[in-house]
């Protein structure tokens, strides 16, 4: 076997062990994921949906996914995921997000296909989940005209909440992120993820 053989061989077996660390990956954030679910619906929140962020679900097609003006990141979906649930308690209304992404070195601000070489280094980015929170005390709330409101806040992601009005309703946002390297115990679960949760649909801090 010559010396390209050599290389490609071992790329390939690169490969393989990325895919079975992705599996682990997936695992452990599905894992996570339904516990939450589980501690959302305990305290009757509905799951309402989820979606692939950094690119578009693949579906059956009889076109080939392979042809050179598509994109091979399409591959990605699991790349970035955002799940959401909406829940009421006590006359307050909540709407809970968490978008997970698996490498925050991420970019698409070239033009065309993200290119993974330009990304900062694995070793100084981080996979997180960011926790986006909305709650309100209107009887019928529209969350969508108090987003686009929430939107045009350019320090909404910093952690405290912001207050909107809808139709004379106040709506209240926050926004944190979360390591998952520091998410690896029940304690740390609790403590920085659930609680957080619990407290929020409540209307505490």
């Amino acid at each position: 076997m010559n010396e390209m053989n050599l290389d490609l061989a071992g790329a390939l077996a690169e490969v393989r062990r990325a895919y079975r660390l992705l599996h682990a990956y997936h695992r452990r954030l599905c894992d996570l994921l339904q516990l939450t679910d589980e501690f959302l619906a305990e305290r009757g929140f509905e799951f309402e949906q989820w979606e692939p962020l950094n690119v578009a679900r693949i579906p059956r097609s009889a076109k080939p996914f392979f042809r050179p003006e598509r994109w091979a990141w399409d591959l990605t979906p699991a790349y970035q995921v955002e799940c959401s649930w909406l829940g009421s308690s006590n006359g307050i209304h909540c709407n809970v997000y968490i978008h997970a992404i698996a490498d925050t070195g991420y970019d698409d601000s070239c033009d065309g296909e993200p290119e993974p070489t330009r990304f900062r280094a694995a070793e100084i980015t981080a996979s997180e989940l960011r926790v986006g929170l909305q709650r309100t005390r209107a009887r019928k709330p529209d969350w969508s005209a108090a987003w686009k409101l929430f939107s045009r806040i350019t320090n909404r992601k910093d952690g405290t909440d912001h207050q909107v009005w809808v139709d004379g309703d106040e709506y209240t946002y926050r926004y944190f992120n979360l390591n998952l390297a520091e998410l690896g115990d029940e304690g740390a679960i609790n403590g920085r993820l659930l609680l957080p949760l619990d407290n929020w649909r409540r209307g505490g801090a």
